[in-house]
């Protein structure tokens, strides 16, 4: 799939040196990394309205509702909240074996979420330093780490470069710098204007590709939520605003006509401070009035205006608001289906990209199978499966499984059931089970005594 916005060069692996890949990160640094951070404090909750000042004196409350945290952890469950399942026509336990190993699973999700977040994800696949090197797979920093592909339609990895950030015993920051090419890794420290301040460590890998992998949320690479920051924005600003209102209203100014409560200042200091404690004022009989000086608002009017801001925030990230009273939990699985269609939709997307990511994962995993002498297996053959979280009406699902029996093979009958974890297992035990009682009439019949050419439960 071709992906916009990526770091692309015309040379080749062979041409990559440092100081190359210190010019991609010096544009990483400059290009990507503010926005990413941008977006990592919106999910932190660390949103513009906490950095708000006012005249000294104001009500300043500062309210965050994390409509970002919500959307990112939404996609996130609904795409990977099951695990991937994957499935050939061929022998693939080598490769699940991996996987397992790996903790793929776990993987899958952290991904997913920087997915979410950041629209995009790295992952690293090496060997372990144990005396029998396993496959591992980590997780990357999106902020550290960026992937460079050739200049054709075809955007092949030309190398990945990661880059961990430590203070060395002088209190001066370093980095610890990795390039990755199809072929081998080079390792080497760099301080913080970039001057390289360690030997290069150079070691061959059998990959037999960039083994950092970049995972993409969709063609533009953008988070889930970023489309919608200015309207989270507006959101917490309104709702700070109504807080500081109600404040201010309770602190309103009381304007006292036709009276004083003293002679000097020091004796109508004294006077307002217990008038605030005993909140009770006597008047002169005539020509005197005291009322609060207050700022009318429209309730209704907010509340209209909240809940426009809050529907647009859901409509174009496309995450279903599941506090809304017409999202109720008893509707039928079509009526949930037309409700969540637009995030299914998104959905689809963001599966098909990672999808590919996953595949280029599973080249690596294959490349180093046959390294250490187990067969070939090709990458294009083994399905993978996205199973949505989502909840089940399972009485529905019970009847469209009894209606269809006959109909449809019965391991896929069984796959609709989400109490049914292994189908094609529970399809082997039913069918094990029917062919038990089928053997125990038949011996009850051969076991039944005939009695002068009747048996005896009557005449034949």
């Amino acid at each position: 799939m071709i992906v916009t916005n990526v770091f692309t060069t015309e040379l080749s692996a062979e041409d990559i040196t440092i100081e190359v890949a210190k010019k991609y990160l010096e544009r990483h640094i400059s290009e990507e990394l503010p926005r990413l951070e941008t977006l990592e404090q919106y999910y932190l909750g660390q949103h513009p309205i906490l950095d708000r000042i006012k005249t000294s004196g104001l009500s300043n409350r500062r309210l965050v509702t994390n409509h970002a945290k919500y959307i990112a952890d939404f996609t996130n469950a609904y795409m990977v909240g099951e695990p991937v399942t994957y499935s050939a026509d061929v022998d693939i336990n080598s490769i699940i074996e991996v996987l397992h190993k790996a903790e793929a699973d776990v993987q899958d999700s952290d991904l997913a979420l920087d997915l979410a977040k950041f629209g995009r994800a790295y992952e690293l696949v090496y060997m372990s330093s144990e005396a029998v090197p396993s496959i591992k797979l980590a997780k990357l920093s999106p902020k550290s780490t960026f992937v460079v592909y050739d200049d054709t339609v075809e955007q092949n990895p030309v190398f990945g470069m990661y880059v961990h950030s430590y203070t060395n015993t002088n209190k001066e920051q370093m980095f610890n710098c990795c390039i990755a090419t199809a072929t081998k890794e080079m390792h080497f420290t760099l301080d913080k204007k970039y001057n390289l301040v360690s030997d290069v460590k150079e070691q061959p890998h059998y990959f037999g590709a960039v083994p950092i992998i970049e995972y993409y949320n969709n063609g533009d690479r953008m988070g889930d939520y970023e489309q919608v920051l200015t309207l989270i924005d507006a959101y917490n600003v309104l709702q700070s605003d109504r807080v500081n209102d109600k404040e201010q209203f309770v602190n309103a100014l009381l304007l006292i006509k036709g009276f004083t409560f003293g002679d000097d200042n020091d004796e109508k200091l004294e006077s307002y401070k217990a008038l605030r404690e005993i909140n009770v004022m006597e008047l002169p009989a005539e020509g005197a009035d005291a009322a609060y000086l207050t700022r009318q608002f429209d309730e209704n009017s907010l509340e209209t205006l909240k809940k426009s801001i809050e529907d647009d925030i859901y409509r174009i990230s496309c995450v279903p608001n599941l506090s809304d009273q017409h999202f109720s939990g008893n509707v039928s699985g079509q009526a949930m289906k037309y409700k969540i269609l637009a995030l299914e939709n998104m959905t689809k997307v963001k599966v098909r990209f990672f999808a590919e990511g996953l595949k280029y994962r599973l080249r690596c995993i294959t490349a180093i199978i046959r390294v250490q002498g187990g067969g070939a297996i090709d990458v294009s053959d083994i399905n993978l499966s996205f199973k949505r979280s989502l909840p089940a009406n399972e009485t529905e699902l019970s009847q469209v499984v009894a209606t269809l029996q006959g109909l449809v093979p019965l391991k896929d009958l069984l796959a609709l059931l989400p109490f049914v974890p292994d189908p094609e297992k529970a399809a082997e035990e039913i069918e094990g089970e029917k062919a038990k009682e089928v053997e125990r009439q038949q011996q009850l019949m051969m076991n039944t005594p005939i009695i002068d050419g009747a048996t005896e439960y009557g005449e034949e």
